[in-house]
């Protein structure tokens, strides 16, 4: 039997990654800097800029000195660059620790797990009392959800790492596989660009619907990236309008569309590839016998019927957009309303969009390929079947690729449901809801996360994002290279 561990060059591998890793650490140092501008608009909170200036510096320089021979690497192997995408993520919420801890005077493992569903995307949160917290720090969580939406690789795409199969790989071991133009750094400059476009879209469209500019910037952040950690405790319902609640339905929906549509609606001024695109009408084919059906239980329960829409509408957007605001108590709807949403929030939305989850288009693969399968065992020998949805066309190969991500995400969900389960004493369907947000990077929760969770449980949460953020290959890549190949090679 052979042993692949025999052809794998650990001190290679190690000399790639630590490279690669400090080139993206750099980065994160850059952004560590950023909230502390807020000292020229918040002039009482300039006490709390060493929290984000040091460990900014810090950063910076450890990643420079990481990253110092990174002119060396002349390729990089798509291994190499799923340990260092899986690393980066760890890397990147564990430096981030320092303003949760220093300023919110939070223990480590609760600021990691602030920091790493941040990063994720996530939005599942240690905080509360929210409004009572500087404005740098709130800042600060929005903007990690922000660069997080997009990609802490993509953005070390666009301003560090250059051209060339290096970037290439860390494009996607970050699970993205989408290219708008050949070159792949002009894709990522286009993605930023119309990410950058649609946020200042969200900021405009919510300050004129009453918002403040701050929480119109941090919820436009926030929405578009799919984050949905807000300045308030009660998250959008804070502010109590069908209008604002509106804009958020807009970004959500945009931040799950892939880029690839939003750059041709853009080239083309029409809606027409949106409303064209596979994922988008699948999208819509979910929401509509979801939000039905919601809106029913809640019907049931003694809302209003305009109250229950609404609030269905919502949060099955919400859900599958993996986003997480709410604006009521889902601890209080009912369990058909629970375990919809859940399945919503393993959907997910659009590969290349900045949603998690299993993600459209597997979903709608899978369905296709059962239909070609029957189609196969019904037509005369021979036939050739087109394997093609929407405008895109797979492979054999790419079938089973789905069909084994799919049976190991809800592997992996099924494990968190009954480890939460034995842990917390929680019903199924309140365990398969938080389940589901954590692993889907959604933020939705009906009370399960809180800084009373039992560590091990807050533990099995940070890897589930990290899990969910990655889309599963890239982090068991890394911990098989770290627990069995890593010391294979040291033992040489």
């Amino acid at each position: 039997m052979l042993d692949f561990r025999k052809h794998i060059n650990v001190s290679d591998d190690f000399f790639v990654v630590r490279n690669l890793t400090g080139s993206i650490l750099e980065g994160v140092g850059v952004a560590y800097l950023v909230p502390a501008l807020l000292a020229w608009v918040y002039p009482d909170e300039i006490k709390y800029v060493p929290y984000f200036a040091l460990p900014g510096m810090a950063s910076i320089l450890f990643g420079a000195w990481l990253s110092r021979h990174s002119s060396r690497i002349e390729d990089v192997n798509l291994r190499q660059a799923m340990v260092a995408a899986a690393f980066t993520w760890l890397l990147a919420s564990l430096v981030s620790v320092v303003p949760f801890m220093k300023i919110a005077n939070m223990p480590l493992l609760d600021s990691y797990f602030e920091c790493m569903s941040a990063w994720t995307g996530t939005g599942l949160t240690m905080m509360s009392n929210l409004q009572s917290y500087p404005k740098m720090m709130l800042f600060w969580r929005a903007w990690m959800q922000w660069l997080g939406g997009i990609g802490i690789v993509l953005v070390a795409l666009t301003v560090l790492i250059r051209p060339g199969v290096a970037a290439a790989r860390l494009y996607r071991a970050e699970a993205r596989s989408e290219r708008i133009l050949p070159n792949l750094v002009n894709t990522a400059k286009v993605i930023f660009e119309i990410y950058l476009v649609l946020t200042l879209v969200g900021v405009y469209l919510y300050y004129i619907n009453g918002m403040g500019l701050f929480d119109a910037l941090t919820h436009s952040m926030t929405g578009l990236g799919t984050g949905g950690m807000s300045t308030h405790d009660e998250s959008i319902g804070f502010f109590h309008s069908p209008a604002i609640n509106a804009v958020t339905i807009f970004l959500m929906i945009m931040g799950a569309v892939n880029f690839t549509v939003h750059y041709r609606v853009f080239k083309d001024r029409s809606l027409k590839p949106f409303f064209a695109d596979i994922q988008v009408r699948y999208m819509f084919f979910f929401l509509i016998p979801a939000i039905s059906l919601i809106a029913y239980g809640l019907v049931q329960v003694g809302d209003s019927l305009g109250d229950a829409l609404q609030g269905a509408v919502f949060h099955a957007v919400s859900a599958i957009s993996c986003t997480g605001f709410q604006i009521s108590d889902l601890s209080k709807y009912p369990e058909v309303g629970k375990f919809l949403l859940a399945v919503l929030m393993v959907i997910g939305g659009g590969a290349g969009s900045t949603a998690g989850g299993i993600k459209l288009i597997r979903i709608t693969l899978m369905y296709e390929s059962l239909k070609w399968t029957i189609e196969s065992a019904i037509l005369p020998k021979g036939a050739v079947i087109k394997r093609k949805v929407g405008n895109y066309v797979f492979s054999e190969e790419d079938i089973q690729e789905v069909m084994s991500f799919t049976i190991t995400y809800v592997a992996f969900l099924l494990a968190g449901v009954l480890y939460t389960m034995l842990r917390v004493h929680a019903n199924l369907a309140d365990a398969l809801f938080e389940v589901a947000s954590a692993q889907g990077n959604v933020g939705l929760s009906v009370g399960i996360t809180s800084p009373a969770m039992p560590p091990d449980l807050k533990f099995v949460y940070i890897l589930l994002m990290w899990i969910g953020r990655l889309e599963i290959f890239s982090t068991l890549v890394f911990i098989i290279s770290v627990f069995f190949l890593l010391p294979r090679g040291l033992r040489r």
